[in-house]
């Protein structure tokens, strides 16, 4: 009877392997699909331009946060383009002052779109760029903040400004409320 329990435990540690990695797999096709955009104008003459772009994910809280970080963007007075990572209007990042990208973070690790995306973006010198990823742990391991800060800076857009990304990652719930106005409040310091 050990011997089946031993058998049983192997390939119940191999399934769940392989739904870990089709989670991520299918988190990264997801991307494909985020092509759409809107545009959030503010209610008197905008203090800026602001893009944020994300990947929507598989449960599709960084879109979710996407559009809450666009939101406050629009309170603080700023006219808003919201864009899925592969869309056209996330390719085109001249005449903004703020660039702000994410996605989810799979096991301590940004989604390759949001990398991808990331390495290629080209911005102005003067840009504030934000750079947030989201989880669905109510807490976060400390070892994968780190390591989403350190993908992040070693990214070769962050030679080309002035000032560092600003980096944060949002949590799932009324948290992630809080933590896209921080984050707002830091990128536009």
């Amino acid at each position: 009877m050990n011997w089946i329990m031993i058998i049983g435990l192997v390939v119940a540690g191999i399934a769940v392997v392989a739904f870990a990695i089709g989670l991520i797999i299918c988190g990264d096709l997801l991307s494909y699909t985020a092509t759409g955009n809107k545009t959030l104008d503010p209610a008197g003459t905008p203090a800026g331009r602001a893009l944020v772009v994300y990947n929507p994910g598989v449960s599709g809280a960084a879109k979710d946060a996407a559009a809450t970080i666009a939101g406050d963007l629009q309170s603080k007075g700023y006219a808003v383009s919201l864009a899925g990572v592969r869309s056209t209007a996330a390719a085109n990042t001249s005449s903004y002052d703020v660039i702000i990208v994410g996605g989810p973070m799979y096991f301590g690790k940004v989604s390759s779109s949001v990398e991808a995306y990331l390495k290629g973006l080209k911005p102005q010198k003067d840009v504030a760029l934000g750079v947030f990823a989201t989880t669905g742990a109510p807490q976060f391991n400390n070892d994968d903040i780190a390591s989403f800060g350190k993908q992040v800076a070693s990214l070769p857009c962050n030679s080309m400004l002035n000032k560092t990304a600003v980096t944060k990652t949002i949590r799932s719930g009324d948290a992630g409320n809080v933590d896209c106005s921080e984050f707002v409040s830091a990128v536009l310091q």
